[in-house]
This record gives C-alpha cells, sequence and structure tokens, in this order.
C-alpha cells in the first residue's frame, strides 16, 4: 500500500513535466476511456471471491474448482472480444475527444489501443487475483502490485529520460500487466489446488449461480465506472484537454487517499462472507462497527489536511501554476470522498453477504445524478462545476440511503451505526483539523520537507483524541494482548 501510494507521488510531477499539460491530458483520457472496459468484467471478480470463499469456509473444494473455471470459461471469452474491441476504440478515439492537438492523434490512438489490450490480460489473469483475495492471501497480492508498482515506474522513468512519450510508456504498460498477471496465476496455482481447472462449458447450475450474483455486481461496476471516471470525460469533452491535467491532478490526491481504505476494507470481503455462511450475525456487526471506525481513523488525518491544505500541497508538489485550480477541485472533491469512506466498509460487507442489489440501484441513481449535474454545471461555473456535481449527488445519497439500509440488514440501529461507526472517530478529528488550518495560514512551508514535518508534528494532537474518546476500546484491547502474552509465558514455562 504504502509503494503504490509513494511511487505515483513522486512520479506525477515528472511525467507531467516530461509529457507536457496537453500529452499527459491525452493519456488521463485514454486510461479514464479505457478504464470502463473493465465493466466487461460482469461482476465476476466479485463473484469468484464470494464463492471461492464461501466454499473454503465449508471445506467444499470442488465447488470452488466448478466456481473458478466458470469464471474463467466466462472471462476468456470477454477477453477476446475485449482485444477485438480495443482496435476499434483505438481507431475512433480521436473522433470522441475532438479537442485534441493534431500532432498527438496518433500517439492518442496507440495509447488506447494498447491500454485496452492490457484490459484483455487482466480480464483473463485477474480471475488468479481473486482467487488469492478469496483465501485470504492479501500478502503475496500485495507483493505482486508492489513489485509492478515499481517495475511500471522504473520503466516511466527510463522512457522519458531517454528522450520517449506516450507511445512508450502504453508498450511498457502491457509488458508490466502481462507479466504481473502471470505471476498471479503461478502464484494462485500453487497456493491453491482447485485452480487447476480444465477449459471448458462450465456447469449450468454454477452458471446460474455465477450469474445470479455477479449480474448485480456488474449493474454496480457500471456505476462505480461513471461515478470514478465520467468527470475527466467530461472536462475533456466540455472544456479543453489541457484542464484534464488540472482536474485529475486533483482527483488523484482522492485516488491516493482512498487507497489506505481500500487496502484495508478489500480484507472484509472474505471474512464477512465466512461469517455469514457460519450465521454469525453479532460477529457481522461487529466487523461493519469497528471496521468503519479503522477505515475513517486511518483516512481522516489524510483527507483533512489535503482539505484544509490542499492547495499548499499542490502547489510544493506540482508547481504553483496547478495550485488554485487544482487545489479547489480538491477542496470539492473531499466532500464526497468523505461519505464514500464513511460506507467503503458497509459495501464490502453487503458484497459479501449478498446484499447488493438495493445498493446496486442506488449506486445507478448516484451515477447518472453525477453525471448530469456535472454537465448541467459546467456550462455555468466551470471546472469546479464539475466537482459540484460529483459531491452534492454523493452526499445526498450516501446520507439517505446507506445508513438506513445497512442498519436493516445487520439489525442494527441508525443511531448507534452513525455514532459508533461516523461520529466518534469523526470527533477525533476536529481538533487536529483547526491544527491543520492555523498551520496552514501562520507557518506556510517552503518544501514538501517541511509541510510533511508539519503534518508529523501536528498528528499527535489527532493520536491523544483518539485515544480518549477510544480509551475503553484501546483499554480492551490492551487487557487481551496482556492475556495473550502471559498464555504464551506460561506455555513456555
Amino acid at each position: 500500500m504504502a509503494v503504490g501510494m509513494a511511487v505515483p507521488f513522486f512520479l506525477t510531477p515528472i511525467v507531467v513535466r516530461k509529457l507536457g499539460a496537453d500529452a499527459y491530458g491525452v493519456w488521463i483520457l485514454a486510461a479514464s476511456t479505457v478504464s470502463y472496459l473493465g465493466i466487461l468484467d460482469l461482476g465476476l471478480r466479485s463473484a469468484v471471491i464470494r464463492f471461492v470463499s464461501k466454499a473454503k469456509a465449508q471445506d467444499k473444494p470442488e465447488d470452488a474448482r466448478s466456481a473458478i473455471a466458470a469464471a474463467l470459461w466466462f472471462r476468456l471469452l470477454i477477453a477476446a472480444g475485449v482485444a477485438v474491441l480495443s482496435f476499434i476504440l483505438a481507431w475512433v478515439f480521436p473522433d470522441l475527444f475532438k479537442k485534441i492537438p493534431p500532432d498527438l492523434v496518433r500517439a492518442s490512438q496507440i495509447t488506447v489501443l494498447m491500454c485496452a489490450l492490457g484490459v484483455s490480460i487482466w480480464l483473463v489473469t485477474g480471475v488468479f487475483g481473486a482467487v488469492l483475495a478469496a483465501i485470504n492471501r492479501f500478502d503475496v497480492l500485495s507483493t505482486v502490485s508492489m513489485v509492478q508498482t515499481i517495475a511500471r515506474a522504473g520503466g516511466v522513468l527510463l522512457i522519458l529520460y531517454s528522450g520517449h512519450g506516450l507511445v512508450a510508456l502504453a508498450y511498457w504498460e502491457v509488458v508490466v500487466t502481462l507479466v504481473g498477471g502471470l505471476a498471479t496465476c503461478a502464484i494462485a496455482l500453487k497456493l491453491f489446488p482447485p485452480c487447476r481447472v480444465r477449459i471448458g462449458r462450465p456447469e449450468s447450475q454454477m452458471v446460474r449461480m455465477i450469474w445470479s450474483y455477479s449480474f448485480t455486481t456488474f449493474v454496480l461496476i457500471i456505476a462505480t465506472q461513471i461515478i470514478m471516471n465520467t468527470d475527466n470525460l467530461v472536462v475533456g469533452a466540455f472544456l479543453s484537454v489541457g484542464l484534464v491535467s488540472f482536474y485529475s491532478i486533483g482527483g488523484s490526491l482522492i485516488t491516493y487517499s482512498a487507497q489506505v481504505v481500500t487496502a484495508l476494507t478489500t480484507t472484509f470481503t472474505p471474512l464477512a462472507s465466512s461469517l455469514d455462511a457460519s450465521g454469525r450475525l453479532e460477529d457481522l456487526q461487529k466487523l461493519l462497527l469497528r471496521g468503519t471506525q479503522a477505515a475513517l481513523g486511518m483516512a481522516l488525518p489524510i483527507s483533512l489536511a489535503l482539505l484544509f491544505r490542499g492547495k499548499t500541497f499542490i502547489g510544493l508538489w506540482m508547481g504553483h501554476q496547478y495550485s488554485e485550480i487544482s487545489g479547489t477541485v480538491l477542496q470539492i472533491l473531499m466532500i464526497s470522498q468523505f461519505f464514500n469512506l464513511a460506507n467503503t466498509t458497509a459495501s464490502s460487507v453487503m458484497m459479501a453477504i449478498e446484499k447488493h442489489k438495493t445498493v446496486a440501484k442506488w449506486a445507478v441513481l448516484e451515477a447518472f445524478g453525477n453525471l448530469f449535474l456535472s454537465i448541467v454545471l459546467v456550462k455555468t461555473i466551470g471546472i469546479y462545476g464539475i466537482a459540484w456535481g460529483t459531491s452534492i449527488v454523493t452526499a445526498i445519497i450516501h446520507l439517505i440511503f446507506w445508513p438506513r439500509y445497512v442498519s436493516k440488514v445487520l439489525n442494527i440501529p441508525v443511531r448507534r451505526y452513525l455514532w459508533q461507526g461516523w461520529g466518534k472517530i469523526a470527533m477525533c478529528s476536529i481538533p487536529y483539523g483547526i491544527a491543520c488550518v492555523i498551520t496552514d495560514r501562520y507557518w506556510h512551508p517552503g518544501n514538501l520537507i517541511v509541510f510533511f514535518s508539519q503534518i508529523v508534528l501536528i498528528l499527535p494532537i489527532y493520536a491523544v483524541c483518539v485515544l480518549l474518546i477510544f480509551r475503553s476500546e484501546v483499554g480492551a484491547i490492551f487487557q487481551r494482548w496482556q492475556a495473550s502474552r502471559l498464555s504464551r509465558t506460561q506455555t513456555i514455562t
């Protein structure tokens, strides 16, 4: 996780400066457009995690093997279709975004083609990544991801400093995706024998089970793609390719901060699936509350620092020309970020226990509301209108829908969920947020080293507040640790 956040942080300014605003904007547009091909997964990744983790909990390896075989068969067919579609998408890409500079048209087509072929590779190898997630081998997934990230960054630096541009970057992206995917396949085959399946037409009963689960997930994935990636496309379509760079810089910081929570909550899906298979409702309730607290607890220090000090940070990180526009976009998007993070654990639990149909319906409403409002507001207040369109709709959906639905499904009072999950940890962050505002106003940093030093100096304020408000929970954890330590000592003796 740390590598996944640190490498893009240091790499992005170099890529922007070496490519230029227009070429970097084309790269972001290509990546955002191709990301929609990911919806052709049809929710199969989530289905693999659900059925394999459930089969493992019930000690039914044949069920796991059947689910893997069915998912792999489907994904191979889809990957072949995506490979064909990638050539069509590359051909029409310049017509979708007519504001692409003429000298970048050919490069943009090759970039889209390579990125789309990378999606085709991911569709096949991703089945084995889902298996590793289902058996809780997140250590392996993290290691592969870390090596991929480092290799990708090393190649990007070599390409850019040797004078090459977009096309070379696109080729390198495909190579890294292929090698990482093959490594994931090899490790999964070794660690989980049911992965060794014959590719052929799957059992009809398993197909029905997977499709029943994955179709809803498919709808949810479409909605999520619209929510996450449409903003850059709206900027490129209604404003300019150059402004995509400004918007994506603010949006990328949202993504980096969300990675902290995603790395944590990803582990909740197979755990919740196992608890549900065992009928342990009380433990599911505890997972929801503790998971939400942990997710927000990890994310809030980063989010508040970006909310109140984002413009200063972007100026030091990317250059002062990006500070005002990208910083304002970041601040607006932080509103939606809070609600997304607050409900990330709940989303993982709902997916795990197959209660995500209603979630998918609300996600579709959020996605199209986001798109509609962003298009309306971009015509009146420009680039900031796109960010406001995202934040307003997200806040409404997550405040009205999520708490009530989660409370109903898991039989937990709304007030308890909001206070235990959201409220207590949010209270801890208030003094820290005030400290961020004061620091930014009266102690302006001259470089990033001073900026991060300031963050480190005021972080203890947040830590003290957490210890005070959660003193009973911390005390219980300490007592369990002490008892466990004493037990080990007695066993050795």
